[in-house]
């Protein structure tokens, strides 16, 4: 008797959840939407084709101006380093090439220092501070998916330095000097004048970059760039004058020649998409025969 009874309650279990179903539940076909649904999900979504961005670095930069004479050791062209910032507007193709433009505080100098002198004498000297850059750049490692930006770049540019053609300042120091390394001193007398260019100068700039995605807007940079002067933006003649003797003359051209080292924070304002369609998906194609 009670295996009659288990028998009919297994049998109830088994009966019950398709009656609940119903015929018409029972033969229904699978949801469309919750079908193309899961392969949008898996096959589908969309590529970026281009966007625009603006951007702000700061960096450190390099320059030293190129000394012709140095009087037999007597003044020096030294290495001056400074905080530079910068701002961009960009717009980057397909997540592999990009170009940008914009505006950049980024003195170049001339920087002269009397060695010889019993107390440190240094002389700098700045041209109009302003610059403008056209960049292009070419994503050549991806460490990322690719609509995710993250991979290291290279860099190539022209900077536009206008000039402003004024005349920055001068120094004179006069003293003794000992001469031919003999015990007599002899008088002598240094003289600059510091002029900036009066018509635009151009550099040439080359750089790498390594760009890491932190949100769907927001690029964090650090890059490196070397700079090569075409052109002197400003100019430091100096004379040098002994007792008796003839005047000499040395020159220091600042061109902007040197290194910057920086970080950039970027952000995407606007960005153009093409949807891909699950249809244009490919893949093996299989036959499937009916018996």
């Amino acid at each position: 008797m009670m295996k009659r009874y288990l028998l009919i309650i297994l049998l109830g279990l088994a009966v019950f959840p398709v009656c609940g179903q119903g015929v018409t539940d029972y033969y229904r076909a699978p949801d469309q939407g919750q079908q193309y649904s899961r392969l949008l999900t898996r096959y589908g979504g969309s590529t970026i084709q281009n966007r625009w961005y603006v951007a702000l670095e700061g960096f450190v930069r390099t320059d030293r101006a190129q000394l012709d004479n140095s009087f037999n050791g007597l003044i020096e062209s030294d290495r001056v380093t400074r905080l530079g910032g910068s701002a961009v507007i960009g717009w980057v193709y397909r997540e592999r090439w990009a170009v940008e433009a914009g505006y950049a505080q980024m003195p170049i100098h001339t920087q002269v220092s009397v060695v010889e002198a019993s107390s440190p004498l240094t002389f700098r000297y700045t041209n109009a501070h302003s610059a403008f850059v056209l960049r292009g750049k070419r994503l050549v490692l991806s460490t990322s998916k690719p609509w995710l930006r993250s991979g290291f770049w290279l860099s190539g540019g022209l900077w536009g330095i206008p000039n402003n053609g004024q005349r920055e300042g001068s120094f004179s120091i006069s003293g003794t000097r000992y001469l031919n390394m003999r015990e007599t001193r002899v008088p002598v007398q240094l003289v600059g004048h510091t002029s900036v260019n009066g018509q635009p100068t151009t550099l040439a700039e080359v750089g790498a970059e390594y760009a890491i995605r932190l949100s769907s807007a927001v690029d964090l940079g650090f890059s490196v760039r070397k700079f090569f002067g075409l052109g002197n933006s400003i100019t430091t003649d100096v004379s040098y004058a002994e007792k008796q003797g003839p005047v000499q003359q040395a020159q220091l051209q600042g061109d902007g020649t040197g290194m910057s080292y920086g970080t950039t924070l970027r952000y995407t304002f606007s960005t153009r998409r093409k949807m891909t369609s699950v249809l244009d998906v490919q893949g093996k194609k299989r036959s499937t025969k009916f018996l």
